[in-house]
């Protein structure tokens, strides 16, 4: 009867989440425009984003250098961690990216933690979310009790329109046993459902994987991402090459990339070699950015060439 019952909460739980809306529904539209470019991925855990209790620093400062880091990036698709303060994220969006810029957040994890999208609703269109995986216990448990984010949209520019999704993932933290067993077993669900119902699609993984691609963080263990960096005829892990001594996306652990972009292996088509960037040079616009005064993670970005 338990089990029956926990099903039952899952299948409703998935279907509520499935009709999630914009945050920014009431934002005026203006006409859609087409675009001629190549396209910026980016994907940023912003550290407690709005929260006095989690984030160190002064909450304004932390609102208005997010903003300037989000302008200097000039991505078209944002994929962000760790948003708090809902309503104080939606503003900043508003602000400062303007009516060509839509956002959504995620309502369906168990705890203060967000994770959000920013796109641009010219080049990204019909856009749909949900959480992925939204049914089964075990990725709710092993990723941190916070479902990966789906998004699907048309990619539309350089006169081409291409369905496209983006998973955005938060991965479980720490680097004990027990949740190096829970990033492993979410990596092993994620890609055989990914296997399983995207085969031959245009899809990115990216976020905070909270765990390297060469080694784990768990000393002496393999990453768990191992399943998707072996299978190179379905996945293109474009930031394993910066996963090198030397390299670090986070201020605080040195020679440790946690933030990580996998693409399906079509999309690789699109990929501008040698595009992918751990982006430390956010300091030009926030000068004090290795203070904590923004975030302890620095963005990563990617760029594409969208082609028939």
């Amino acid at each position: 009867m338990k089990t029956i019952c926990n099903w039952l909460f899952f299948v409703l739980f998935f279907f509520s989440c499935g009709k999630e809306k914009p945050d920014d529904s009431a934002q005026p539209a203006g006409p859609l425009k087409d675009y001629n470019k190549d396209i910026i991925i980016a994907n940023w855990n912003i550290e407690w984003f709005g929260d006095p209790s989690g984030f160190e620093g002064d909450l304004n400062d932390q609102e208005a250098n997010a903003a300037k880091v989000l302008k200097y990036l000039n991505a078209d698709l944002y994929g962000l961690c760790e948003i708090v303060d809902t309503a104080r994220f939606g503003r900043m969006i508003r602000n400062n990216l303007g009516d060509d810029f839509r956002y959504n957040v995620s309502f369906f994890s168990n705890g203060a933690q967000k994770m959000a999208y920013v796109y641009n609703r010219h080049i990204f269109r019909n856009v749909s979310l949900r959480p992925f995986m939204g049914i089964s216990a075990p990725a709710y448990y092993n990723f941190g009790n916070r479902y990966p984010y789906l998004l699907h949209a048309d990619l539309t520019v350089n006169g081409t329109r291409k369905p496209v999704s983006f998973i955005l993932i938060h991965a479980k933290a720490d680097e004990e046993q027990a949740s190096y067993n829970r990033r492993s077993g979410g990596s092993v669900e994620m890609k055989d459902s990914l296997d399983t119902y995207y085969s031959g699609m245009y899809f990115m993984i990216l976020g905070d994987f909270n765990d390297n691609f060469d080694k784990s963080i768990l000393p002496g263990q393999p990453s768990p991402y191992l399943n998707f960096l072996a299978d190179q005829a379905r996945y293109q892990p474009i930031t394993r090459p910066l996963n090198i001594p030397g390299n670090q996306s986070t201020l605080n652990y040195a020679n440790s990339v946690i933030d990580q972009q996998i693409i399906s292996s079509n999309m690789n088509n699109w990929y501008m070699p040698a595009s992918v960037r751990i982006r430390t040079d956010v300091i030009n616009v926030v000068p004090a950015y290795s203070s904590g005064n923004t975030s302890d993670h620095y963005p990563v970005t990617s760029v594409y060439r969208i082609h028939p």
